[in-house]
């Protein structure tokens, strides 16, 4: 089957959402979004005690139901106390990689809803004033979160409603280039996400109907490993939209999409990663697809999987040049990773 996809349109539902604050746990923001998107395309959206939202589609075959599922969750910080000067020491959120994120702006979600602007910054911040501001290892003991105001001591912040739990989201900075180029944090997951709802819009507008019934996952905690250890009973396959890797042993660039054959948690199964493979084959352009093995990576496919759900886990999704920094694809990859996706669903790969 031949699929027409809008890459204009992937680029702004992407853009639209990397806008909308979700760091791991701090969630009512991008529930909303969503809530709207899909009740635009006639959807109802459902969520679980984890946070999870859902949508449900019927499918030709209503033997079994299968899953596909793109997280929401950013990487981020949270507020563990404060330094003399009124600054925040925080915790990471997710694989954080603090060298990226220096001088970069943020926001301050504040447990009474209010919201403050930061800046992550170097304890020793100035080369004009510490001779370690060069050289000082960038960690969470090193590294605090400066509130962008009148703020010179603890009282000064916590007056502004900011308390330990407070949860930072760093400020995405998308950008998008002439040639396809796309540039902004948060590419990992809101990438997949919004191939997922383009996927929904598909069938919405087309009435086509995928294979198998399929849940539609959105998880909230996949940066911090658990968004998927809960699975609906009936879902038989988890498949996860993630990015995918470049650099040595990964033949890969940012026009590729990826099928992850394993990761950190071990190997993917068998039968349905091939099923992938075979998806692929058909509906992606040549040269546009690879597989992978990621070792610093896992995916809420393979934490269900690894978690006593009774189902089958895969992987697949866009390249991604500098992971949980400012993330670079390219709308290609956003385009073939929907191919797979709608290929997968509508069970070309399938024997």
């Amino acid at each position: 089957m031949s699929y027409e996809i809008d890459p204009e349109r992937l680029v702004r539902t992407l853009h639209e959402c990397v806008e909308i604050e979700s760091p791991v746990g701090y969630y009512p923001e991008i529930h909303e979004w969503l809530h709207e998107v899909l009740a635009e395309m006639g959807y109802e959206m459902t969520v679980d005690r984890k946070q999870t939202a859902y949508v449900r589609v019927a499918g030709r075959d209503g033997s079994k139901t299968v899953c596909v599922g793109a997280h929401l969750d950013t990487i981020g910080l949270i507020v563990r106390g404060f330094n003399d000067d009124g600054t925040l020491r925080v915790r990471q959120l997710g694989g954080i990689n603090y060298h990226s994120i220096e001088g970069e702006t943020c926001l301050i979600h504040c447990r009474d809803g209010r919201t403050v602007s930061g800046q992550v910054v170097c304890n020793h911040h100035s080369v004009h004033v510490w001779a370690e501001a060069k050289t000082d290892e960038r960690t969470e003991d090193t590294m605090s979160v400066s509130i962008i105001g009148d703020v010179s001591c603890p009282a000064d912040a916590r007056a502004l409603g900011v308390s330990e739990g407070a949860i930072v989201g760093i400020d995405p900075h998308f950008e998008e280039f002439d040639n396809g180029y796309l540039v902004s944090r948060h590419i990992d997951d809101k990438a997949a996400v919004s191939v997922l709802l383009d996927v929904l819009r598909w069938l919405a507008t087309t009435g086509e109907k995928p294979v198998y019934d399929t849940l539609f996952a959105f998880p909230i905690y996949e940066e911090i490993g658990h968004g998927g250890v809960w699975v609906p009973a009936d879902v038989s396959e988890y498949v996860a939209l993630d990015i995918t890797l470049i650099g040595p042993d990964y033949d890969a660039d940012e026009h590729n999409v990826g099928i992850i054959a394993a990761d950190a948690k071990g190997p993917y199964d068998w039968g349905l990663t091939n099923t992938l493979i075979a998806c692929a084959t058909t509906a992606c352009d040549e040269g546009k697809w690879n597989t992978q093995v990621c070792f610093h990576y896992s995916t809420d496919a393979n934490a269900a999987y690894t978690h006593t759900n009774d189902l089958a886990s895969g992987a697949f999704g866009m390249a991604c040049l500098s992971s949980h920094g400012r993330e670079r694809c390219h709308v290609d990859a956003l385009v073939q990773t929907e191919k797979l996706c709608r290929a997968y669903l509508m069970g070309e790969g399938r024997a």
